[in-house]
Formats: C-alpha cells, sequence, structure tokens
C-alpha cells in the first residue's frame, strides 16, 4: 500500500481544526460573529480568524482532486462508509438527546432525526463529487493543457468571479454546491498534472496572506466576503495548498493516523442534535464573546472537541471495524469510466 505523504495529511488536520474553529464563529452555532459587539479588538480578529480559516472546505476538495485525478475508478465502499459512520452516530446521538430531555420521540423528533442522517451538506455533495471522479477524469485527460485553461477560465469567470463582484445570477449557493466543488477538484487535478515539480511556497505564501488581508476587509462591508466561491477565497486556498505542496515532511505515522478522524470529527460534531448546544451550553461560548479570553477559550474549546471526536470514533473503530468496516470495504462495486 502506498504511504501518505504526511505534509497534506498535516494539512487534513489543520484543516479540521480550522472547520471547528469557524463553528465556534459561526452566527447559528457558536455564535460569536453575531453577538461580539461591533468595532471591539474581538469584533476585529474574529473577522480576520474567519477569513483565515473559510478557505478549509476549498481546500479539501483540491486535495481530493490532487490525489485522485489518475483514477479512471472508484470504489462504493467508500461512500457506504462515510453513510454507515453518519448512521451509527445519528442513532446514538439521537437516543442521548432522547434520554437527556433534548429530543422526543414524536413526528418533529423522528423528522429532525431523519435529517441528522440525510442533511449533512459537506459529506451529501462531497459523496456527489466522489461518485463522478472517473467521468471528471475522463475530460481531464482527454482534453489539452491549453482547453484545460480555458474551461478553467470560463469556469472561474461566470462561478466565482462574477458573483463575487457582480450579482448571483450563475450561481446562488455561495459555493456550497457540486459547481464549486467540480472547479476545486479541477484545479487539484491541474496543479498535480502540470505544477507538480514546480516550487513555488514563497510566492503561495505571500499570496495566502494577501488574501486573507483582502478577504478580511471584504467581510466587514460585504457578507458574500465568505462565500466559498468568492475569488479571493478560491485563490487563498489554492494558496494554502501549494504552501503544503512544498513542505517535506518524513512519513509520519502520528500524523497520518490523526488524519485518518477526519471525517468522523466532522459527523460527529456537525450532529444537529448537539452542534449548537455543543458550544453554547457545553463550553459557554455566549460568556466569552466579548471577553479578553475569547480566543484562548476558542483553542481550548476546539482542541477539546477534535480530541474528544477522535477518542470517541477510537472506541467506534475498536468495537464494530472488524464486524461492519471490513465488511463495508470487502464490497467490490466499483464506477469506472474506460
Amino acid at each position: 500500500m502506498e504511504k501518505r505523504e504526511s505534509n497534506y495529511e498535516l494539512l487534513r488536520i489543520i484543516l479540521m481544526i480550522m472547520v471547528l474553529i469557524l463553528h465556534y464563529l459561526a452566527g447559528s452555532i457558536g455564535g460569536a460573529l453575531n453577538f461580539t459587539e461591533k468595532g471591539t479588538i474581538n469584533y476585529y480578529i474574529i473577522h480576520y480568524i474567519e477569513s483565515l480559516c473559510i478557505i478549509a472546505v476549498n481546500v479539501f476538495i483540491i486535495i481530493t482532486g490532487y490525489f485522485m485525478v489518475s483514477k479512471n475508478s472508484i470504489k462504493i465502499s467508500k461512500v457506504v462508509k462515510l453513510i454507515n459512520i453518519i448512521v451509527f452516530y445519528g442513532v446514538i446521538i439521537f437516543f442521548l438527546s432522547l434520554m437527556i430531555g433534548k429530543a422526543k420521540i414524536d413526528f418533529n423528533g423522528l423528522n429532525q432525526f431523519l435529517k441528522t442522517i440525510t442533511d449533512s451538506w459537506f459529506i451529501t455533495i462531497y459523496c456527489i463529487l466522489y461518485l463522478l471522479i472517473p467521468f471528471i477524469n475522463k475530460l481531464i485527460n482527454s482534453i489539452s493543457k491549453k482547453n484545460y485553461k480555458i474551461l478553467f477560465a470560463i469556469l472561474i469567470f461566470f462561478f466565482s468571479i462574477w458573483p463575487s463582484v457582480w450579482s448571483k445570477i450563475t450561481v446562488s449557493d455561495a459555493g456550497y454546491g457540486i459547481i464549486n466543488f467540480f472547479i476545486l477538484y479541477l484545479i487539484g487535478a491541474y496543479i498535480k498534472l502540470y505544477l507538480k515539480d514546480i516550487y513555488v511556497r514563497d510566492k503561495a505564501i505571500v499570496v495566502f496572506i494577501l488574501s486573507t488581508f483582502i478577504v478580511t476587509i471584504c467581510s466587514l462591508v460585504a457578507d458574500r466576503a465568505w462565500h466559498y466561491n468568492f475569488i479571493f477565497n478560491m485563490i487563498g486556498a489554492v494558496a494554502l495548498f501549494l504552501i503544503f505542496k512544498d513542505i517535506k515532511i518524513k512519513h509520519n505515522r502520528v500524523i497520518n493516523k490523526l488524519a485518518g478522524y477526519t471525517f468522523a470529527v466532522y459527523i460527529i460534531h456537525t450532529n444537529p442534535f448537539i452542534m449548537q448546544s455543543l458550544y453554547r451550553e457545553l463550553f459557554k461560548t455566549p460568556q466569552y464573546y466579548n471577553s479578553n479570553f475569547l480566543i484562548l477559550h476558542m483553542i481550548g474549546t476546539v482542541l477539546i472537541i477534535y480530541i474528544s471526536c477522535i477518542v470517541i470514533e477510537t472506541i467506534r473503530r475498536l468495537l464494530l471495524e472488524k464486524i461492519v468496516d471490513k465488511q463495508i470495504e470487502k464490497i467490490n462495486v466499483e464506477i469506472k469510466c474506460d
């Protein structure tokens, strides 16, 4: 089995922590962005941190394009494994919510339970992209570098630059949909095919810093600055990926093992029954919106959630990996584009 490169695995860990930070700050979850007093130091700090972290999902998809571009088939077992994890934690958390009175066995409760295992937007769109990989790769490998650039330019102009500057008439999903994921996949694939051996880390660092600064300034006057398809978020995501592409880290078992928990951490902490209460009730985020300890509290909260989710997933694997996960891996159904 090919060993995963630890520089990319370290990037995946950092991206997951960035996602946890985004949820700490999100107005509808942790709440800081909605309730921190405007004009204060905290207000500007969290705007910068949000602008720094908002590229996390974009980079995840670029990584996928980078490593999957050579594949002409994909295994259905990967999708089934993700669905299995979602259903497992959906059931467990629902019953725990029943026990502590956070959920009821009625129409609304059951409806919410069904949504916990069907409404994970990232997992859903990611799985759709994953199923399309053989066909996307067929397209990529059938066109020249010149035509690749033309295709990419058209997509970026109409689905990133246009909605960033003018209107949302070309796309109104803020980059959360399959179109943006498709574009990001193309970016990752292009880097692998044409830029893999070109050193650009120093330039990428400058671009990353500038793009984050621009997004921060824009976020103070326009909500669309934090859309995934906002052009400077796209640029920042590419820059961050290129930085890690050129960082050489020897194969590290600890880093690679931790990175393997990424999807599980996401699935556990984004369960609708616990997501908001996790931040606001358990970790008391409302007490820190305007506190001098906001950043320390955010760091502590994020690390505790991250480590706790890893521990929980480790227990699940110890109990079920041989019984369930190994059986799922035996599913030999593939989607292939010859």
